[in-house]
C-alpha cells in the first residue's frame, strides 16, 4: 500500500490518524484515495480496455467504493465507513503516474479531470475499522461547497469568469493541501492571461511624459502617462514597451524598453532607460524628452514573462540594466503569496552607487522570509558592506552557479517539504551577453532542460532601418476561416495583422516585431515579405503576420 501500485485485500483495513495503518505516501499529504467501482467500468469502454485486465484497486486506491461519486460528493462532506470517519479534501489531481499504471499517453490526464471521474481525497477524522460490505454514511455540513467533479473541471478553466469560485473554493477549510496549491496556481495562470488582454489597444497611443527621475549615473526612469481617460493594460510580469518618439526634422525612433514598475490606479508605466554611447534611442530619452512631451506606445508585449503557476525554484538572474524586467517578476512572486516556491535572486552591479534600484529591491525582498540573494559587486567601494549591500565581490563564475544551483534545494510540495534536484529549476535571465551565456551555459552543466533557461532578446533584425520597400502597390487578403476579405495598401504601411484588427478580427499576438511567434498562421496561397525579419525560423508554409506584408496580390491566410 506504499505506492500507486497495490493488491486488494478481503480483511478490514485498520484505519489511523493518517490513513491506512502501515501506509506511506510519496509527496502528497492527503490521507485516502477512495475511487468509485463504476469508473471501472467507464475507463475500460472509454479505453478499450478488456474490464479482466484491471484487478480492484488497479488506479491506485485505497478504497474502491459504491454508491457515492464526485458528482454527489461536496468539498467539507463528512463520510463515515464502518467505525472510521472521514472528510472529503479534493478531487485526485491525477500525474503521470496514473496514466502509467493504466498504460495510457499522458494526455488521458485532462481527459479525466473533464469527466471528474477521477476519485477523490479524504481526511481521516477518526480512526477505525473499514470492512468489505460497510455501508458509506455522507453527510453535508456544507451544502454550498462545490462539489469534487466541479472542482476538476473548474482546475482546467482559463475563464476570468471562474476566480471568484476558485478563491472562494480556496476558502473551504476542509480543501486538501494538494488541491489548495493547484488552485493557487490556476488563478495565477487565469490572471496573467487576463493581464494579456485587457486594456489593450491598437496601433500606436499617445502617451505624456508626467515624470522622470536619475536612478543612478547613467540610468534614468522615465513614468508614461496616457493622453486620454482610457485604462492601461497590465503588463504580464517581464513585458516591454515599444515606444516611438518623434523629433521635428528628424527620423522617428522606435525602441523596446522592459517595464520596470506600473501604477494602474493612477495609470502610470515606468521604463527604465541606460543611455547608451552612439545610442539614438537612449540619448534622445535622456538627452530631449522633456516633462510634458508627448511619445506613443503600443501595448505591453514579449514573451519573457514570469509563469507564476509553477511548483518548481524560480532563480532570477540579472546584470547591470537587465533588472528592470526583474523587477516586475519579482513583484509578481511575491503576488503568488503563500504557496509560492522558492526564490533565487541573483543580480550584478558594480557598487553601492551604481547599483539601479538597490533600496526598491531590498524592500520587496525583505517581504520574502526563505528568499535566498545572491548580491555581486564587481568593485565594490569601501563604505559597501558585505552581507548588508552586497554578498560577493567580483563577478559569478560558473563555479559559482553550480555550486549555488546543482545541489539539491527543499521543496514543500503539497504540504510535505521535500528535497528536490538542483536542475529543477526556472530560469530567467537578463544582462550583457557574455553574462547570459555565463548563467546558461552553467545551468545546462547542471542539467537544467534548455526550455527552462528564458532569457530577453531585445535586438530585432532589420533588413533596413528605414523598412524596406514595398514589392506591389495593393494585395487582396483573404482571411480564410473568418470569411473576411480586405485589401491592403503599401502607402498604408500596415502589417498583415494590422490589416486583420482593421477588418474587425483579433488574432492572436503579443510582441508585434517577430520576436515571440504568437501570431502564427498558415499561409495557403500567396507570400510575403518581413520588416522586420523574424528572429526565429519558421515551418514551411507557416507566417508571423506580425511583421509580415503581402509580396503577392492575393493572399490567403488561416485567420
Amino acid at each position: 500500500m506504499t505506492s500507486i501500485v497495490r493488491d486488494p485485500i478481503e480483511g478490514p483495513l485498520q484505519i489511523g490518524p493518517e490513513g491506512p495503518v502501515d501506509n506511506s505516501t510519496a509527496v502528497h499529504t492527503e490521507h485516502m484515495l477512495a475511487f468509485p467501482a463504476a469508473h471501472y467500468d467507464f475507463w475500460t469502454r472509454e479505453l478499450g480496455v478488456a474490464r479482466n485486465a484491471w484487478n480492484w484497486a488497479w488506479w491506485g486506491e485505497n478504497l474502491t467504493v459504491d454508491g457515492v461519486d464526485e458528482e454527489m460528493l461536496r468539498i467539507g462532506d463528512l463520510v463515515k465507513i464502518g467505525t472510521a470517519e472521514f472528510e472529503v479534501t479534493s478531487p485526485r489531481i491525477p500525474c503521470f503516474k496514473v496514466a502509467w499504471r493504466i498504460g495510457q499517453p499522458d494526455s488521458i490526464l485532462l481527459r479525466m479531470m473533464e469527466t471528474g471521474r477521477v476519485g477523490f481525497h479524504l481526511a481521516v477524522l477518526k480512526p477505525g475499522l473499514v470492512s468489505l460490505g460497510d455501508a458509506i454514511e455522507v453527510s453535508s455540513p456544507q451544502p454550498e461547497n462545490i462539489t469534487v467533479a466541479d472542482l476538476s473541471r473548474l482546475l482546467l478553466s482559463t475563464s476570468i469568469e471562474s476566480v471568484e469560485q476558485l478563491s472562494a473554493t480556496l476558502a473551504i477549510p476542509a480543501l486538501g493541501k494538494k488541491a489548495a496549491g493547484a488552485v493557487r496556481r490556476r488563478i495565477a495562470l487565469i490572471e496573467d492571461r487576463e493581464r494579456m488582454r485587457v486594456g489593450r489597444w491598437r496601433g500606436w497611443r499617445r502617451f505624456i511624459l508626467a515624470n522622470a527621475n536619475d536612478e543612478v549615473e547613467g540610468i534614468r526612469s522615465f513614468h508614461l502617462q496616457p493622453d486620454d481617460d482610457q485604462p492601461l493594460a497590465p503588463p504580464a510580469p517581464g513585458q516591454f514597451l515599444s515606444v516611438k518618439t518623434q523629433r521635428e526634422g528628424e527620423p522617428d525612433l522606435v525602441r523596446t524598453w522592459s517595464i520596470s514598475d506600473v501604477d494602474l490606479q493612477r495609470r502610470l508605466y515606468r521604463i527604465s532607460i541606460k543611455v547608451i554611447e552612439g545610442g539614438a534611442g537612449s540619448r534622445r530619452m535622456h538627452e530631449q524628452l522633456q516633462v510634458g512631451d508627448a511619445i506613443w506606445c503600443r501595448p505591453p508585449a514579449g514573451q519573457f514573462i514570469l509563469n507564476r503557476s509553477g511548483h518548481r525554484r524560480i532563480a532570477l538572474f540579472s546584470a547591470g540594466i537587465g533588472v528592470t524586467p526583474m523587477i516586475m517578476m519579482l513583484k509578481g512572486y511575491i503576488e503568488r503569496g503563500q504557496g509560492a516556491p522558492p526564490l533565487v535572486w541573483l543580480q550584478v552591479a558594480v557598487n553601492g552607487r551604481a547599483h539601479p534600484f538597490k533600496e526598491e529591491i531590498s524592500a520587496l525582498l525583505a517581504q520574502l522570509p526563505d528568499v535566498h540573494r545572491i548580491t555581486y559587486y564587481t568593485r565594490p567601494d569601501p563604505a559597501d558592506r558585505i552581507g548588508v549591500d552586497y554578498d560577493r565581490s567580483g563577478r559569478p563564475t560558473a563555479e559559482d552557479l553550480r555550486e549555488n544551483f546543482g545541489a539539491p534545494y527543499p521543496l514543500n510540495l503539497f504540504g510535505r517539504e521535500l528535497p528536490f534536484p538542483g536542475q529543477e529549476t526556472e530560469a530567467y535571465v537578463c544582462g550583457p551577453e557574455s553574462f547570459q551565456d555565463l548563467v546558461r551555459d552553467s545551468l545546462l552543466a547542471i542539467g537544467v532542460k534548455p526550455s527552462d533557461i528564458r532569457s530577453e532578446a531585445f535586438v530585432v533584425n532589420r533588413v533596413a532601418s528605414e523598412g524596406q520597400a514595398a514589392l506591389i502597390e495593393k494585395a487582396a487578403v483573404r482571411f480564410i476561416r473568418s470569411g473576411v476579405t480586405a485589401e491592403w495598401h503599401a502607402d498604408d504601411g500596415q502589417t498583415l495583422l494590422d490589416l486583420a484588427e482593421a477588418a474587425g478580427l483579433s488574432p492572436a499576438y503579443a510582441c508585434r516585431s517577430g520576436l515571440c511567434q504568437s501570431c502564427e498562421c498558415a499561409i495557403m496561397a500567396g507570400a510575403v515579405q518581413y520588416d522586420p525579419q523574424p528572429s526565429v525560423s519558421l515551418e514551411s508554409g507557416k507566417v508571423l503576420i506580425c511583421c509580415a506584408r503581402p509580396a503577392t496580390n492575393v493572399i490567403e491566410l488561416d485567420v
